[in-house]
């Protein structure tokens, strides 16, 4: 079937779903396969819970004309969602990076809904399904859209360009994420570029940190990148310390106080005040846009936790953000206890032992009341200084009976484990 006519039938229903235990009454689903799971089974029990049409890609899997036949449903998907793009007619913000892509995305959506109708990436939807999935959930009223795009193999942002094709992009930062899918950092860094690429090539405007050597270095293949971090570049802020919460300077010389902790987030700030300035959205909504928000999903979240304050930084981690995290936890002050919970970095592959054997040696420099490490790959460089488990589950019943209190504690790790589940223990 070709896309303009499966576009058609798209249109005379309430969205699409991947998903039968997600079905809303009049959508469209759309069957996927995966290592451990066929969509096409599902088409009949999606229909029944009210899809108008089930989309499959096995011909055995056609039984009435609700059912609609593609060659490969994934394929489908995509060429879908950028057929659906290309008739919205509405700039397109992408944003990709190592680290500070959710929260910057957040914080430009609260910025341009000041001004814009404005949808942006819900959760993780960063992926292959899931930006494909976020531009066919874009309604015709939409006035901008903000598109995250995560990776961690070669090709997979220049995929999510000719997807969403963007007419305005960042790179928040590069830094040692997904390596072992990588295979080395300079990849890592040709992969991110894979944004600018598709922006040279498609006269779209790159947002470019200027404080950020590598991004700096990347702005000159641009005959007019739009730049913010120093000053006489588009954007200039002054960062004012973030003790906890992080506060900066406009260029209209107003003092800000957000709800964001780590002087690493400002650079995502940054972000925003550039894209909210260079669409003329006024500086005293900008500035009330990002003091109103608010992090969650344990990213820089602050959380009370009886006599304990938690900052919960345990959605991701790898070497750069945990180098951040720790310098800018070391330099906060508290009259509590300092207590940091760092759990294993996934996916560095070949430079995985070095980097936590560095992340051990940073983390006892710094000189915490407490350290306590989690996970297989810390726990090869035990030392006597700090407190060291394999398993999560022998660290909750340490935590357990040796109580801790009346400290200012972080926990930083990767997704894969959940350390923002150590809270009832703490």
């Amino acid at each position: 079937m070709e896309i303009a006519q499966l576009y058609n039938y798209f249109k005379k229903t309430t969205g699409i779903s991947t998903d039968t235990r997600k079905i809303e009454k009049g959508c469209m689903f759309l069957a996927l396969k995966g290592p451990n799971f066929n969509g096409n089974q599902y088409a009949d029990e999606a229909l029944v819970k009210g899809a108008k049409y089930a989309v499959v890609d096995e011909k055995e899997y056609v039984k009435s004309e609700n059912h609609i036949f593609v060659e490969n449903g994934l394929e489908a998907l995509q060429k879908l969602a950028n057929f659906h793009r290309k008739f919205l007619g509405i700039p397109v913000l992408a944003i990709t990076g190592s680290n500070g892509k959710t929260t910057t995305k957040e914080l430009v959506q609260a910025v341009m809904n000041k001004k814009f109708k404005t949808l942006a990436t819900p959760g993780n939807f960063n992926n292959h399904i899931g930006v494909p999935l976020t531009l066919l959930s874009i309604s015709y009223d939409m006035e901008f859209a903000i598109i995250e795009m995560g990776d961690n193999h070669m090709g997979e942002v220049k995929v999510l360009c000719d997807i969403a094709e963007p007419d305005f992009g960042v790179i928040t930062n590069i830094g040692k994420d997904h390596i072992e899918g990588f295979g080395s950092f300079e990849n890592n860094i040709r992969a991110k570029s894979e944004l600018f690429d598709y922006l040279l090539k498609n006269d779209g405007k790159s947002i470019i940190n200027s404080t950020d050597y590598i991004l700096k270095n990347m702005a000159k293949r641009f005959a007019d990148p739009i730049m913010y971090g120093e000053k006489g570049d588009f954007t200039f802020a002054e960062y004012l310390g973030a003790d906890p919460y992080l506060k900066y300077k406009d260029w209209e010389n107003e003092i800000i106080e957000t709800q964001l902790v780590g002087d690493y987030n400002f650079e995502n700030i940054m972000v925003a005040l550039c894209i909210g300035k260079l669409f003329e959205i006024p500086i005293a909504d900008i500035n009330q846009a990002i003091a109103n928000y608010s992090p969650k999903n344990n990213r820089s979240q602050v959380v009370e936790n009886g006599s304990n304050t938690l900052l919960l930084d345990a959605y991701n981690a790898n070497p750069s953000s945990v180098e951040l995290a720790l310098k800018s936890f070391s330099e906060m002050k508290t009259d509590k206890d300092k207590v940091v919970i760092l759990g294993d970095m996934l996916e560095l592959g070949p430079i995985s032992d070095g980097e936590h054997q560095e992340m051990v040696e940073l983390a006892l420099a710094c000189n915490f009341s407490k350290l306590i490490f989690c996970g297989e790959m810390y726990f090869k460089f035990k030392q006597a200084s700090g407190l060291f488990f394999k398993k999560k589950t022998e660290l909750e019943t340490f935590l357990k009976g040796n109580p801790v209190n009346n400290s200012f504690i972080l926990l930083k790790g990767s997704r894969g484990l959940k350390l923002e589940t150590l809270q009832e223990f703490l």
